[in-house]
């Protein structure tokens, strides 16, 4: 015997078992009583009650109008309106406002403690203020350097007039090769006559001796007028010297004039840029730690207090211009797919609901359309805000009301609700009830979907009767 014929005997044992023991207990009270009572005496047993069996809705396949329409609520909130948020951490020092209060744009509605960034602005103005006195004292010296570059400029440019007009007169070399050149012939002449003198027999002797002093007179002047030229040849030497020196100084007063045309060493400059970002970044440290009005308008909200911690970039007031209002809603990103920018709307305020209104999607939030998709908590952003086109109407802020905006409507179309329509893996279906009394399984298309009704593209006509669930 296999493991499944074993345990179907066992079953049918302990059905047999249950059987036997049922019996038992109904023969059992037909031969004894309670107390000595007889069979007759006994009380008769209460039958159990027969189930009902729930009857299955039915439903008739119509022809008519179906609108699919989302439905939401909304409040009345102005049309400029702000959220504000610091942008660091802190804790609060102060709250100048509460909810209701009216404020001029660039008023300080709260701030932070702010006494070490004070400290940090205060040291930040100081430095800039001595970066830029540095800086003006740098300019005023290179400013004195340019002028006295341009004095010296102009002295070597009168040295170089000076040099060159005296070179344009006989200079002190070529006066003493003149003279030397004369004690030459002066002493050419003199031995040529001392010579002539000696050779003839009728020049007296007294004339030749005053010819012999004559001749060593044109010596000793000979010897001074070398000794002379050669004095002047190394003066004119050094004064070449000299000349290529003054040259070689010209040059370098020319550059240095050239590079103080170029300005002065801009790390002045730097200084005071370094200086003026760090005033700014304390500056920001303040404005994050501060909370400003950015418009002229009235605190709607606000959800810090002093001594309260806090967060960056997180929400903690609100304000708007009051003067112009409109309705905004809240909606998940199934219900924002929906919705589209100028897409009409109805309007009922709960005060006065029998008044519609009418009204039109002005802005959705991003990235489903009209959003910046930038600041603060702008990621949990699903407000959508409906303009209100009816004339003569006025809104009270706060107030709230119920939004509807018609996303599809046909008319002449087949519908059920749809609670008649079933669906298994994927697949839609209605059981049909036919003209025998028998019921049909039949797939159907569908279209259109609203809460109360569904569009039936195909598979039903008008008039059938469909079983419910």
């Amino acid at each position: 015997m296999d493991q499944k014929q074993y345990r179907t005997s066992k079953i049918e044992a302990r059905k047999i078992f249950i059987v036997l023991a049922l019996l038992s207990l109904l023969i059992l009270p037909l031969g004894c009583n309670r107390a000595g009572q007889t069979v007759d005496n006994l009380p008769t047993p209460t039958p159990l009650p027969t189930p009902v069996v729930p009857e299955k809705p039915v439903y008739t396949v119509e022809q008519g109008t179906i609108v699919n329409a989302l439905i939401f609520n909304g409040r009345v909130s102005p049309v400029v309106e702000e959220q504000l948020s610091f942008g660091k951490p802190g804790t609060v020092a102060a709250v100048y406002v509460t909810q209701g209060d009216v404020v001029q744009a660039g008023d300080v509605l709260a701030e932070l403690d702010i006494s070490e960034i004070e400290k940090e602005i205060l040291q930040a103005e100081i430095a800039l203020q001595e970066a830029i006195a540095a800086k003006e004292k740098a300019e005023q010296e290179h400013a004195e350097k340019l002028l006295m570059a341009e004095i010296d400029m102009r002295k070597l440019e009168l040295e170089a007039q000076k040099a060159a007009a005296e070179q344009s007169s006989i200079s002190d070399l070529t006066q003493k090769q003149l003279d030397l050149q004369q004690a030459q012939e002066s002493l050419g002449a003199a031995a040529q006559a001392y010579s002539e003198a000696l050779s003839n027999d009728f020049v007296p002797q007294e004339y030749i001796d005053g010819l012999a002093k004559g001749l060593e007179g044109s010596e000793q002047a000979l010897l001074l007028a070398e000794a002379a030229y050669q004095d002047a040849l190394r003066k004119d030497g050094a004064k070449a010297i000299d000349a290529q020196i003054k040259e070689l100084d010209q040059m370098i007063k020319q550059m240095e004039y050239e590079a103080l045309l170029e300005g002065p060493d801009n790390s002045a400059d730097v200084d005071v840029q370094k200086a003026e970002l760090t005033l700014q970044e304390a500056q920001e440290k303040l404005g994050n730690a501060q909370l400003t009005a950015p418009f002229d308008g009235r605190v709607l909200n606000v959800s810090i207090r002093k001594g309260s911690q806090a967060e960056a970039l997180r929400t903690v007031m609100v304000i708007g211009q009051v003067e112009n209002l409109e309705i905004t809603a809240n909606l998940n990103a199934t219900e924002l797919e929906q919705l589209s920018v100028e897409a009409p709307a109805t309007i009922r305020l709960r005060n006065r609901p029998e008044e519609a209104l009418e009204g039109a999607v002005r802005q959705l939030p991003y990235p489903y359309g009209g959003g910046s998709g930038s600041g603060a908590d702008q990621d949990d952003d699903r407000s959508v805000r409906i303009a209100v086109v009816s004339t003569g109407v006025e809104l009270t802020l706060g107030e709230l009301a119920e939004i509807t905006v018609v996303l599809e409507e046909k008319e002449n179309v087949l519908f059920l609700p749809p609670a008649a329509i079933r669906r298994f893996q994927g697949r839609r279906f209605v059981v049909v009830q036919t003209p025998d009394g028998g019921q049909q399984r039949v797939d159907v298309q569908i279209g259109i979907e609203s809460e109360e009704k569904v569009e039936i593209l195909d598979g039903l006509e008008e008039g059938q009767v469909v079983i419910g669930e």
